[in-house]
């Protein structure tokens, strides 16, 4: 084997396993494509779809096949997914209150109710919380739509400015140098 290779691939190049030591943050366009997606790529697509260029149907998705897209490590990693952790929390606390508090009121001949009012408390302030939440991040990403709009249109316009500034400036710059020229016959006095 020659020096410098491992397992005929040049030392040059880094294993796929190697990481950077540290993580560079993102600019503002890198987080903006990250939010709102690539605009060169075509979008309102099905994940598993290619390119439709033809514009045909695609074939719709099936429960089964949506089913086989879930796998047991989302289940480990859902608390880790946007507002799930704030809903759960939500939910528990609302559900341990109202339990308590008909557990409680009732005596030991209503706890069985009063778990099953925990339950139903606990599910009905889970599932208002998320879609509170969810709808909250609906209008914050078009407000940062909006924002991403305005700022396109500002450098547009800072853009065009700065043109005609420049414009302007090489006018003054060409006016300025005519009339220094010697070809310019108010530059010259007879007496």
């Amino acid at each position: 084997m020659a020096e410098g290779t491992q397992g005929g691939e040049p030392a040059s190049q880094p294993s796929p396993t190697n990481k950077p030591k540290h993580e560079f943050p993102k600019s503002q366009v890198g987080k903006l494509w990250e939010a709102f997606g690539n605009p060169e790529e075509p979008i309102n697509v099905h994940p598993g779809a290619t390119y439709n260029p033809t514009h045909e149907k695609l074939k719709d998705v099936t429960l089964s096949e949506s089913l086989k897209s879930i796998s047991l490590s989302d289940f480990g990693t859902f608390h880790q997914k946007p507002c799930a952790r704030d809903s759960l929390l939500v939910g528990l606390g609302t559900g341990f209150g109202i339990g308590g508090v008909r557990g409680i009121v009732g005596g030991l001949s209503a706890m069985w109710p009063a778990c099953n009012w925990a339950v139903g408390a606990f599910a009905i302030a889970s599932i208002a919380s998320y879609e509170f939440c969810q709808r909250r991040r609906v209008s914050e990403m078009k407000g940062m739509q909006k924002a991403v709009e305005l700022m396109a249109e500002l450098k547009a316009k800072k853009q065009k400015e700065k043109e005609q500034l420049k414009a302007a400036q090489e006018a003054a710059e060409e006016e300025l140098r005519k009339q220094k020229s010697w070809t310019n016959l108010s530059n010259y006095k007879f007496w």
